[in-house]
């Protein structure tokens, strides 16, 4: 009959691991945007599971003021709002 009782043990995939390894080299935080515009995508069920797991913080926002650009011409202004990812310790894994 097999063990039922086994835990398994939680470890961050590689996708997490590069999402913590980016927050510790910014350690004032960082948003999705900015790490978008140095090339990194991450998706938000990737870090969720890190915020429920208490290893990253999202406990503030950063504004950002978005140029509207048509056929090369800036043609409008938007503010967009991001949420600011940091370590909660930078000890994570």
């Amino acid at each position: 009959m097999p063990n039922t009782n086994t835990k398994s043990t939680w470890t961050p995939n590689d996708t997490q691991k590069a999402f913590i390894e980016d927050l510790r080299n910014a350690p004032e935080g960082i948003t999705l945007l900015e790490l978008k515009l140095q090339g990194k995508e991450y998706k938000t069920g990737s870090i969720n599971t890190l915020v429920s797991k208490g290893i990253v913080l999202a406990d503030c926002e950063r504004t950002f003021d978005c140029d509207i650009v048509y056929a090369g011409q800036v043609i409008g202004r938007v503010t967009k709002k991001g949420k600011v990812y940091r370590l909660a310790s930078q000890d994570a894994e």
